[in-house]
């Protein structure tokens, strides 16, 4: 049977209206029209409304900077004790072996509790891994009652997001700004390097771009990493945790990506280098790398991860986008823990040249030139003993 053109015409425009249909179905059913919303996103919303003092306290705990989303916490309360413990469970595999980036985000809830603590009228007096015997008991905070300070940092913490698009090449960071961030290091365990000029950036970006190759050539580096990888829409709500494509910095393409079958997990990799070599690295106008004097102890990597999330606030507070950049540390760890040559813990030894110091948290920072979507978290009733 031969169509006439006008036959064609009319079953065509079926054919595309039922291909365009079925387009808009799938962007619904991937939250395309829905960035932000569900119950995987109420704790930015509702953080300051729960019932009780320490309720709120931990709420602005579960939102703070931690190792992909994993959100690797559990608290215990009561009416002026709060309990932080490692959910061991939550640990992200051969990306972070030894727990460090663990422990810095634990460190990161601990930052947004001693300030939303302040807030509700308390001083917060912490005890750092109370319980030798018990690695995973974290910290034992003690509330006090004083007067209430809502401090700028605590104003923030709703704002704060990880920026991993393109920064701004054009604007530079004026001396006042690493000035200060540098007076919010106020830790003795914990000291900022900063790598500020063109030849301390394309030193630090070649560590960072060999890093990343290693990192994602180990398939169990790259599976572990990938299993916190969430684009089904109903799954990111159901777990709220673990990285997203709204967060990714995308700018007009990410309805597109979202809409698309998931990528394969080898493509995912090829594009997270292609991103680091291409717009991570060369659009930061610096770069900066937290260390302490001994990387094993789960103290100091509390107190590490305490100063990057003021660091973190403080910057929001300016307008500056900030991102971690883990993955040289990642392969830092990985090389130990193999028993390999020390390729790139050598390189990251040479960009501290102090051997007095380990880095631990490294991370660059811009201004931005695209907005930031939140990432799920999970409620207070999934977090609380």
């Amino acid at each position: 049977m031969k169509l006439s053109r006008r036959d064609f015409l009319k079953f065509g425009g079926v054919t595309l209206i039922v291909v365009a249909g079925g387009a808009v179905l799938r962007a619904a059913d991937q939250g395309v029209f829905s960035v932000g919303k569900g119950v995987a996103y109420e704790p930015w919303r509702n953080w300051r409304n729960a019932a009780t003092a320490p309720e709120r306290i931990v709420a602005a705990g579960i939102l703070a900077s931690n190792p992909h989303n994993s959100q690797p916490w559990i608290f215990r309360i009561n009416d002026l004790r709060i309990d932080l413990f490692a959910d061991r469970e939550r640990q992200i595999g051969v990306i972070d072996p030894f727990l460090r980036e663990m422990y810095i985000g634990l460190g990161c809830a601990l930052e947004n509790m001693v300030l939303a603590a302040q807030a509700e009228g308390f001083t917060a007096r912490l005890e750092l891994m109370p319980a030798l015997s018990n690695q995973a008991h974290v910290a034992h905070m003690r509330l006090a009652p004083a007067s209430p300070l809502l401090s700028d940092l605590y104003s923030a913490i709703p704002n704060r997001h990880t920026n991993r698009g393109a920064y701004d090449t054009a604007r530079s960071l004026a001396l006042e700004t690493f000035e200060e961030i540098n007076a919010l290091v106020t830790e003795p365990d914990v000291r900022l390097f900063w790598y500020k000029s063109e030849a301390e950036r394309a030193q630090f970006s070649k560590v960072a771009i060999e890093a990343t190759e290693a990192l994602v050539a180990d398939e169990q580096q790259s599976q572990d990493s990938h299993r916190w990888w969430r684009q089904d829409w109903d799954q990111l709500q159901e777990t709220a945790d673990g990285i997203t494509l709204d967060t990714q910095s995308l700018g007009p393409i990410t309805p597109i990506a979202k809409i698309l079958p998931d990528l394969p997990r080898q493509q995912n990799d090829a594009s997270f280098v292609k991103n680091v070599r291409e717009i991570m690295l060369p659009t930061a106008a610096a770069f900066g790398m937290l260390a302490v004097k001994n990387g094993s102890d789960n103290v100091q990597r509390l107190s590490c991860g305490r100063v990057w999330e003021r660091i973190h606030l403080w910057g929001t507070m300016q307008g500056l986008a900030m991102q971690p950049l883990n993955q040289m540390c990642e392969r830092v760890d990985r090389e130990i823990q193999l028993g390999s040559e020390p390729v790139i813990g050598n390189a990251v030894r040479a960009l501290l040249n102090d051997d007095a110091w380990q880095a631990i948290m490294p991370f660059r920072l811009g201004y931005p030139t695209g907005n930031t979507n939140p990432s799920p978290r999970r409620g207070l009733d999934r977090v609380i003993a």
